[in-house]
């Protein structure tokens, strides 16, 4: 019957910067009397494993199966399986195991620079530092990918060993108002280690409009000089009227004298 045997099946690979790739070759052996057959080869989350080198292995015969674990964002302990499944009566399930350490030998302090709402006359610089936990490095360039953020190296106070740098960071004073977003890159002479990226994230609050000053009074127009209006004539005084004339008085009429009595 076949037999599949793999005399290190468990690979420790130590402690590795979180920015690398870890990879490792499993050699698998037949040690039976017919061919085994690699039926299927499964890793678990975050590490590929390849296909086998050959899926039918003769008897003594050997093959490679290659294994990958990508470190990127990974910290601390790091221990994944992978199942290898044959023909092997005995062993139709052999268990592979790669583990190790992922470590950020270069970090932030704070990792994140969250300034949130920036209110008129608020303080505009922040401070944060780079660690090393291997040994001391130099800082061989900073820079950021927005034109409003300025970072600048500051000294420790007391000086440290080198396995630390401070730095600030200052929003310029002529941001204009909304969301900044961006981030602050330091680079050091740390072999095989990228840029430490700082992202930075605030909100510029514009400052209040004054009111509008109220208009100056101007003082009325003085009224135009017009020549005096001359004094009327008065009225000559109305004739009187004549004197009504009296109507004459009527005559009395005339008295007759009755005639003489016979």
């Amino acid at each position: 019957a076949p037999r599949i045997v793999c005399d290190a099946a468990v690979f420790d690979f130590g402690e590795k910067n979180n920015t690398e790739v870890v990879e490792h070759d499993y050699l698998i052996r037949n040690a039976g009397t017919l061919s085994l057959e690699i039926r299927e080869v499964r890793a678990s989350c975050g590490c590929t494993a390849a296909k086998p080198s050959q899926n039918v292995i003769p008897p003594g015969g050997e093959a490679t199966i290659n294994v990958k674990l990508d470190l990127r964002g990974r910290s601390g302990a790091q221990i994944k399986s992978i199942n290898v499944a044959c023909n092997d009566p005995a062993t139709p399930n052999l268990v592979l195991q790669l583990k190790g350490t992922a470590i950020q030998a270069l970090r932030a302090q704070p990792p994140t620079l969250f300034i949130g709402r920036l209110e008129p006359g608020a303080p505009r610089t922040r401070t944060f530092d780079i660690l090393s936990v291997r040994g001391p490095i130099q800082i061989t360039n900073i820079r950021a990918d927005h034109p409003g953020i300025l970072v600048r190296a500051v000294p420790l106070d007391p000086p440290g060993d080198g396995t630390a740098h401070r730095f600030e960071l200052e929003l310029a004073a002529d941001l204009p108002e909304g969301a900044i977003n961006g981030n602050a890159f330091i680079k050091t002479d740390m072999p095989n280690q990228a840029e430490v990226a700082v992202p930075v994230a605030a909100f510029i609050v514009a400052p209040p409009v004054p009111p509008p000053a109220p208009a100056p009074e101007t003082p009325p127009a003085p009224a135009p000089e017009t020549a005096p209006s001359p004094e009327p004539e008065p009225a000559p005084a109305p004739e009187a009227a004549p004197a009504p004339v009296p109507a004459p008085e009527p005559e009395p009429a005339a008295v007759s004298e009755p005639p003489p009595i016979p």
